[in-house]
């Protein structure tokens, strides 16, 4: 099992749809594969906006990024993508 904080911004080269596929460069592609069958936190970073940790959902598979060289997406179990009822912050009194 491994632990994967996946990072959001809405303004981002990558064409994340939250609920269903995350898209990453291969760097990340040994960590995304060992993360299938588990779940996973979605983050945004500081410069992104102010909702820090928002949401879990459960990798299903990772695939390559179809006409994109070098990217792929991790594909999320249907029904798996949940938002926290409240973003958890980055930092508590700081």
């Amino acid at each position: 099992m491994v632990k994967l904080v996946l990072l959001h911004k809405a303004e981002s080269i990558y064409e994340d749809e939250l609920d269903t596929s995350y898209d990453f460069p291969r760097r990340y592609l040994n960590a995304m594969k060992e993360g299938v069958g588990d779940w996973v936190v979605y983050y945004e970073p500081v410069k992104a906006g102010p909702r820090g940790y928002f949401a879990v959902a459960k990798i299903v598979d990772v695939i390559p990024k179809p006409g994109a060289e070098g990217r792929y997406l991790a594909l999320i179990e249907p029904g798996s993508y949940l938002p926290f009822d409240r973003n958890v912050p980055r930092l508590l009194n700081g």
